[in-house]
């Protein structure tokens, strides 16, 4: 009975850290691929078109935000918590939004730097990339010195967090009806 769209579910922020690493390297390969599809289309991409482009890409309910729907958080058995590409779209819960929150961390911390790397266009793949922007295990923090960032050890989750929700595959959209057939005039 009336209303609007249910409400955008929110992130659980004490969850971002324990998927920080793994949103950045997510966030910084989709951000490879919207510079790349940039360049593509002809477009000639400069820093503040691509700087742009990469602003929304942490909004789940924006197109631009539509891939992190793809991702759910699982639990490991050794207590860290990993953020998992999967097969399918999936309802936007409370993971997605958790995600999403971790994304809009990158990119709040990393974004001109990020847009300022890919008008460069120095990398060939994202994997350098990646790595220079959230760090890794060998070579330190990188530019996004987050909670969580890919320099530190990854951290377990408190033995009292509660389990997250299952992913829930979108369900199909019924595809639109067929054109009604117009009918011929007699002549």
């Amino acid at each position: 009975m009336g209303g609007g769209p249910p409400p955008k579910p929110e992130p659980r922020m004490e969850d971002v850290p324990l998927i920080q690493c793994a949103a950045c390297k997510a966030t910084v390969r989709r951000a490879f691929h919207v510079a790349k599809t940039l360049r593509a289309g002809g477009k000639g991409a400069s820093e503040m078109s691509l700087l742009t482009a990469i602003a929304p890409l942490c909004d789940t309910s924006a197109e631009a935000g539509e891939w992190l729907h793809d991702y759910d958080m699982q639990e490991q058995t050794d207590g860290t918590v990993a953020l998992k590409r999967m097969s399918s779209h999936g309802e936007c819960g409370v993971e997605c939004a958790t995600a999403g929150a971790a994304c809009q961390r990158v990119l709040d911390d990393v974004d001109s730097e990020l847009a300022e790397k890919l008008f460069g266009d120095a990398y060939s793949s994202h994997d350098t990339l990646v790595a220079e922007v959230c760090g890794s295990q060998t070579a330190g923090a990188g530019l996004a010195k987050l909670s969580g960032n890919c320099g530190q050890p990854q951290p377990v989750a408190p033995p009292n967090r509660p389990v997250g929700e299952e992913f829930l595959r979108r369900a199909k959209e019924a595809p639109p009806p067929p054109p009604e057939k117009k009918k011929k005039a007699k002549k």
